[in-house]
């Protein structure tokens, strides 16, 4: 569904008109490990050079990667990940946590770790406010921001206490599977 500017109106799906294929992840995958080279990126993926670089070039024109030259005769680049592509790096680890326990029996064919101290890091979903860990089932949605701002507001004048709590649950959305997506 898209809104009236044309945009997706679903978060999910806009992402997914820029990373939504196979490629487009291995390729992200690739650059968060380190390779930058359009020829290292081919070797290590077995993927096309037409494809590849059709792939490198939407990621580009979406401020997901940016091109560096790193040599002027003939000119060659070296592909990094931007802001706007660093903050995937929760999506990918949250794809690879679901393979590592559904595709691989929680044998995890590949461990990422800390940097610094070397313990293997861990996917949680925290509430700000608490600082509790939030299980899947215990996410709402809403269908705004501007949603969050009129629950706060006090009710007009005249309504009844029945009108009053469903306006109330119309701000808690609660769908049928416990999930919030």
């Amino acid at each position: 569904m898209k809104t009236v500017t044309g945009q997706p109106s679903c978060s999910i799906q806009a992402t997914l008109d820029i990373v939504g294929d196979r490629w487009t992840l291995l390729i992200l995958r690739d650059l968060f490990r380190g390779v930058r080279r359009f020829s290292a990126m081919q070797h290590d993926l077995g993927i096309a050079r037409n494809m590849l670089a059709d792939r490198l070039g939407r990621l580009v024109d979406a401020g997901v990667v940016a091109k560096e030259p790193y040599q002027h005769r003939p000119v060659r680049h070296d592909y990094v990940l931007t802001a706007k592509g660093l903050d995937l790096s929760n999506s990918l680890l949250a794809l690879m946590a679901w393979g590592d326990r559904w595709c691989h029996d929680g044998d995890a064919p590949t461990v990422l770790v800390h940097a610094d101290c070397g313990t293997p890091l861990e996917i949680a979903t925290r509430c700000p406010g608490c600082d509790e860990p939030v299980s899947p089932t215990r996410i709402r949605s809403r269908s705004s921001r501007s949603d969050a701002s009129l629950r706060d507001q006090a009710p007009p004048e005249g309504l009844s206490g029945h009108e009053v709590a469903a306006a109330a649950t119309a701000f808690q959305q609660q769908p049928t599977n416990g999930g919030a997506l």
